[in-house]
């Protein structure tokens, strides 16, 4: 037996194989969906920010709110009862302007009513009348 000397292994040409269904499926595999839940946590973080600080407004702006209607029924309770003491002052203010009480007034003074009234003319200066002092007969 003779040793021939080694060639190189020739290279078999293999002809282009088409992959099949299978080695198509082994070829690819399915991919994780991306997660969804990491996408959407910035926007539901933005809705709770959102919502919870509508809430804190309308607690602040209901607070507001009745504060405000406290002071209105306290300013009307006072407008009320400042109307009565104006109608008050204007029944005494009625009272005392008349007349006769005018005249009661002066005499609780020690005033005496004149029995020869006397007047004056402003365009001229003219007195018209006598003067006499009250309580003196002419």
């Amino acid at each position: 037996m003779s040793v021939s000397p080694a060639r190189p292994a020739a290279r078999v040409a293999r002809p282009a194989v088409r992959p099949t269904r299978e080695r198509a499926s082994s070829l690819l595999r399915l991919v994780a969906p991306a997660r969804a839940r990491a996408r959407r946590a910035p926007f539901v973080v933005v809705v709770v920010f959102v919502l919870s600080a509508g809430l804190i407004g309308l607690v602040v702006m209901n607070t507001a709110l009745q504060d405000q209607a406290f002071e209105l029924s306290r300013l009307q309770a006072e407008a009320a009862r400042l109307e009565i003491q104006q109608q008050q002052l204007e029944y005494d203010a009625d009272r005392l302007a008349d007349p006769a009480s005018l005249a009661e007034a002066a005499a609780g003074l020690g005033m005496v009513p004149i029995e020869t009234p006397v007047f004056l003319r402003p365009d001229t200066g003219e007195i018209i009348g006598v003067p006499t002092p009250a309580g003196a007969r002419p």
